[in-house]
């Protein structure tokens, strides 16, 4: 399953998020973290699914790249309740100008 891939900015919203979309599902997958001046900045990271309210706090456990572009996440148990599976693992395609690398140090940016 390939998943696309994108790094959003929305200063309209107060956040930046990388998203991963699956085409033929529809789902998706989004660490969010809020920009310098929103009402959460300061608090971390979170995962949403887009539609959903925001998890904070341990959502993700640990992750890593395999294979230069499949990214596998583990998640914490809120999250689980959330996606339905204790890890999630990708191919990532991303979305305009960006690169798997791109997109990897935006994640790891967002979850420091």
């Amino acid at each position: 399953m390939t998943i696309r891939a994108s790094y959003e900015r929305h200063p309209d919203l107060g956040c930046e998020a990388v998203v991963f979309i699956d085409d033929e599902s529809l789902s998706c997958f989004q660490i969010q973290r809020d920009l310098v001046g929103s009402p959460r900045h300061g608090d971390g990271y979170c995962v949403t699914t887009g539609a959903s309210a925001p998890i904070y706090g341990g959502a993700i456990q640990d992750w890593r790249v395999v294979d230069g572009n499949r990214l596998e996440f583990v998640l914490g148990p809120r999250a689980v309740r959330l996606f339905g599976d204790d890890t999630l693992s990708f191919e990532i395609t991303p979305v305009g100008e960006d690169t798997v690398d791109d997109i990897v140090a935006h994640v790891e940016r967002l979850l420091d």
